[in-house]
């Protein structure tokens, strides 16, 4: 076929010129050709019955030359009206016929015409031709009208979108590809998320994004574009009930921060920031847990529900039990390896924040109650042990009494101002009790500590021990070596100051050198 314009041979199926750009109609032009047969016709016509009529004039001239003028004048005007009529004849039936051939053709383009604006596959085809050559207005109004003949085409629709993308128009683009993906088994749906994605991605619109690829199953369109995603953040372990103690961590799918709380509250970002795992010990927790990506896109909230289980360890074995002591005792506290042990003195519950216990604890003198508590590593407790322990003695000299001996030999040596404690070069005092018994040899001591009160009533140990001898009153440097141990030094005269130096040596020496 060829190119009604140019002359240009058209490859098979093309309906639109690559030369010239002429559209190529289906039905072929022969009413073209046939006017100008028609045209040429008339002519000849014409031409044969205007010499018909001559020659019959020639020939009536010849035969009868002897007519008067008037029958000359008459037969002249005869034969010109004859031929005028005649000529009208003619001229009126090749009128007819052309009128009648017009007709046809008319009739035949406007059947024409009709069935290309009804038929589909025109429609496409010259849609696709227009788009060839990069005329999409065009391509989009044959491809809007080859949907209104089949709107059920969904990669007519598809193309469309393309064209609408190709011409600008985004928003018609976006509503064709998301009608296509809704509740369509289009079989190339990932074109169509890669082309509808690309474009909200270009409007920044991260949020229609992560909407869009939460109902989206493709692979690779979900790892293609994950980066503006937000899915519910990960938990490395499930809900339930757990008989250990148990950490869980939290992580996105991408770049950006996890907020979670603990209590069941709806989490959001003035909440806790997940940055080391939650370490879960006994009890009920509730995790929820929101994920808001690097481009501000907040993830719906997972929650988890936890219950740690813990076996409670064994309590701890305290010696000796409870009662009224008259000699010093050592407490001591069994328990197994794999826990440690607490106790407090003020009849407190213990905690691991208390005081550790790691070596057998002298008795202290007087009335002391202690609890103690086994805390394994899961941090789960025992439950606790009381003991209640009287040390007191018969003596001579009572606490009271012996501690002022102890001031009034310091006062004699000048450690003090007075009795009442004054310490020279210093505003506060210091301050004295009795802190437990030691016995060595048969004879019983009070070992007494030193503590020194300031102006502000904070009290500072001045690590300074003495003994006391419970009957005699005699006076010692005391220097513990373990618990329950000590070295007793005489106190010492004034003038007799270098042999203590010389004996707080020794003692320091000892304790470098006695084991732990």
């Amino acid at each position: 076929m060829k190119c009604p314009n140019c002359g240009m041979e058209l490859e098979e199926g093309k309906l639109l010129c690559e030369s010239c750009g002429e559209e190529v109609k289906i039905v072929p032009d022969f009413d073209i050709e046939l006017e100008n047969e028609l045209k040429e016709s008339i002519s000849s016509m014409l031409e044969d019955m205007a010499a018909q009529e001559q020659t019959k004039e020639a020939a009536s001239r010849t035969s009868d030359d002897g007519f008067s003028t008037i029958k000359d004048a008459l037969s002249a005007y005869s034969s010109k009206e004859s031929i005028k009529i005649h000529i009208f004849k003619r001229a009126a039936i090749v009128l007819a016929v052309v009128v009648t051939v017009g007709g046809v053709t008319a009739a035949a383009r406007y059947k024409a015409d009709t069935n290309r604006y009804n038929s589909f596959d025109y429609q496409y085809n010259t849609a696709v031709a227009c788009a060839e050559v990069n005329n999409y207005p065009d391509a989009i109004s044959y491809l809007e009208r080859a949907l209104a003949i089949q709107p059920e085409d969904l990669d007519a629709r598809f193309l469309l979108a393309q064209y609408y993308e190709k011409n600008g128009q985004d928003q018609s683009t976006i509503v064709l590809l998301e009608e296509i993906l809704d509740g369509t088994d289009y079989p190339d749906k990932e074109a169509v998320y890669d082309m509808l994605l690309s474009i909200y991605e270009k409007q920044s619109n991260y949020e229609r994004i992560d909407a869009l690829l939460n109902d989206c199953e493709i692979s690779r369109i979900v790892a293609k574009y994950n980066k503006y995603a937000a899915h519910k953040p990960e938990f490395n372990k499930k809900g339930g009930v757990y008989e250990e103690v148990i950490s869980i961590s939290l992580k996105g799918n991408t770049k950006g921060t996890v907020y979670y709380t603990l209590d069941g509250t709806e989490p959001t970002e003035k909440s806790d920031v997940y940055e080391m795992p939650i370490l879960l010990e006994a009890g009920d927790y509730t995790i929820r847990a929101l994920f808001v990506n690097s481009y501000g896109v907040k993830s719906n909230v997972e929650t988890q529900h936890y219950y740690i289980n813990l076996a409670a360890p064994e309590c701890p074995v305290i010696n000796p039990e409870s009662g009224c002591y008259t000699k010093p005792c050592l407490i001591e506290a069994y328990y197994d390896a794999g826990t440690k042990v607490y106790y407090t003195t003020d009849g407190s519950v213990p905690d691991k924040n208390s005081n550790r216990y790691t070596d057998p604890i002298e008795m202290p003198y007087g009335m002391n109650n202690f609890s103690f508590i086994s805390i394994d590593k899961t941090g789960e407790s025992s439950e606790v042990v009381n003991r209640s322990y009287q040390l007191e003695i018969q003596a001579n000299f009572d606490t009271e009494l012996a501690i002022q001996v102890l001031k009034n030999s310091l006062w004699a040596d000048g450690k003090l101002l007075n009795v009442e404690g004054n310490v020279p070069g210093k505003l506060g005092i210091n301050r004295y009790r009795v802190q437990t018994l030691y016995q060595k040899e048969g004879a019983l001591y009070y070992i007494v500590y030193e503590e020194y009160l300031d102006t502000l009533g904070k009290i500072h140990d001045t690590n300074i021990l003495y003994a006391i001898d419970v009957n005699t009153a005699d006076l010692y440097r005391a220097y513990k070596l373990d618990e329950g141990k000590y070295d007793l030094r005489p106190l010492p005269n004034p003038n007799t100051q270098n042999e203590e130096n010389e004996n707080i040596q020794d003692i320091q020496e000892q304790q470098e050198g006695t084991p732990e």
